[in-house]
């Protein structure tokens, strides 16, 4: 390759490395300082490491806070009892230790139904034996930790309240709509004309509400969680789907409501636990079928809705009723409020460390090598941020390691690259031995390691999946850019005279 070509290509790659390196690493205000455009890694979603939790504490209705009790008269006051730091109505909970037995249950209960969600970290506590602090992480990134991006962290904070609220549901899953009467046709085509408010009895008919109309159970007063097997919700892409599995009695009294439903002049299906909407099925005819799969407006709610009334169809229906959750507060980062600036900074310096015993080690080969690392550890952050994938210090770890498994790698076969000269043959028939010689051993690790790192990803949840789907990305982009390393090594020694020079190998000639 003529000294040009290298050249040009040299450039081209440095401008866009500059250019991605750029917009990773430097925050700017823009629009006369209106507006800040953050990077790429404070736009990166954070563990609780670094960014602390968002968490709320649910109290059993006739349970009080300090406060609130302050606030009632003498009269009032009397009727309570102080449990800790809380106030029990008496009339309300006489047994407070069965109170206290009901909430223990719970607790276990919620503890399963967050263990669901895949979250790196969580925690359900109970507080003075009679109310639950329920914390999940923000899910901030660095800019909403610090307030630089309102809108993200407000997304975030309304992602973590929703699943507090629907996993916090109380009650049993009733199926209902908000018509009155209903009007269908018999077998011989006559008209029945259904009064859906004299339908059986339901404690939840006054509270439970859409767009402030009243609902009716449809089900009869009969438990509708005897129609399912399982719920479960799985995302494809931008599409979240919710799956009921029907029992075989399920099956038929579904295809009883959907065809009542249909018949309804809402169409609609309303799947509440206790007095909170979970799920809207919209139908235009009967459903006689196995299982049913209704889309949902996002994957986190199609999951907090599946993973409570599945609790529910399970036996795990919470045995207190809880007041709603009015508020939701966050925490500093367990790790510091500069954990992740502090992180960022190690990453950085480790980067840079090993850019200089490359460059010492083989001279303007290990130059190349480090700019080809440079672009790895690119490959990665930006990968962090179009994923979404969470960080937490294991998947630091894990990106550490996969850029280790691209050093390790090169180093493999640059030694081998110097074994061979080192018998003798010159550096162009010695590098295409090498990577002939070493191909199997680097193709046979990158092969296991990306099966484990599948694996991982694919079965494991939370933060074990998180650092599988990094490690899939980083194993794929080591061997990848093992071979892109290779033709920057041909494009960059090409112009050199001195080739062994230029990888840093001394070549003993030894004479006749």
């Amino acid at each position: 390759m003529s000294k040009a070509k290298s050249v040009v290509i040299t450039v081209i790659l440095a401008l866009a490395v500059a250019v991605a390196a750029f917009f990773a690493a430097i925050s700017f205000p823009v629009a006369n300082n209106v507006k800040r455009l953050n990077s790429i890694a404070s736009n990166i979603s954070l563990g609780a490491d670094f960014t602390g939790y968002a968490y709320a504490t649910v109290y059993p209705k006739g349970v009080l806070t300090a406060e609130e009790y302050g606030t009632l008269n003498e009269d009032k006051q009397s009727g309570y009892d102080k449990v800790g730091g809380l106030y029990v109505d008496r009339e309300t909970h006489s047994d407070v230790d069965r109170l206290k037995a009901d909430v223990a249950a719970d607790a276990e209960i919620l503890n399963r139904r967050f263990g669901q969600k895949g979250y790196s970290s969580y925690s359900v506590a109970v507080v003075d034996g009679i109310s639950i602090k329920l914390s999940v992480p923000t899910n901030f990134s660095r800019a909403a930790y610090l307030n630089n991006d309102e809108n993200t962290r407000s997304s975030a904070l309304s992602v973590a309240s929703a699943a507090l609220s629907s996993m916090s549901a109380y009650g049993n899953l009733t199926l209902r709509t908000t018509d009155t009467s209903i009007s269908m046709k018999d077998e011989s085509g006559n008209s029945i004309t259904y009064d859906v408010t004299k339908r059986g009895s339901d404690e939840w008919v006054e509270k439970a509400q859409v767009n402030g109309s009243k609902t009716y159970s449809l089900a009869d007063g009969e438990d509708a969680a005897e129609f399912f097997k399982s719920i479960t919700s799985r995302s494809v892409g931008s599409n979240a789907i919710i799956t009921f599995n029907l029992t075989k009695e399920g099956r038929e009294k579904f295809y009883e409501l959907t065809t009542r439903a249909a018949s309804s002049s809402s169409h609609s299906i309303y799947f509440f636990v206790g007095d909170r909407q979970l799920v809207n099925y919209t139908c235009e005819e009967a459903v006689n079928v196995k299982s049913v799969s209704l889309s949902s407006s996002d994957a986190a709610t199609a999951q907090n809705s599946a993973i409570t009334m599945n609790s529910v169809v399970n036996g795990g229906e919470l045995k207190v009723d809880y007041k709603d959750i009015d508020s939701v507060l966050t925490s500093s980062a367990t790790g510091g409020d500069n954990s992740s600036l502090f992180a960022f900074i190690a990453c950085l310096l480790v980067l840079v460390g090993l850019i200089v015993l490359l460059c010492v080690k083989y001279k303007k080969l290990g130059a190349v090598t480090s700019f080809i690392s440079v672009i790895f550890a690119l490959v990665e952050l930006y990968a962090l941020y179009l994923l979404n994938i969470q960080v937490t210090f294991a998947v630091i770890i894990v990106s550490m390691l996969c850029l280790a498994l691209f050093v390790i790698s090169n180093a493999i076969v640059f030694a081998e690259v110097r074994r061979i000269t080192d018998g003798g043959r010159i550096i162009q028939a010695a590098i295409k031995d090498a990577y002939k010689n070493v191909l199997m051993t680097i193709t046979d690790m990158h092969i296991v390691l990306v099966v484990v790192a599948i694996l991982l990803a694919t079965v494991g949840v939370g933060e074990v999946a998180a650092c599988g789907l990094i490690a899939v990305i980083g194993v794929v982009a080591s061997y990848v850019l093992y071979w892109f390393n290779r033709f920057m090594w041909y494009v960059e020694s090409s112009p050199e005279k001195d080739k062994f020079g230029f990888a840093g190998i001394k070549r003993v000639i030894e004479d006749d």
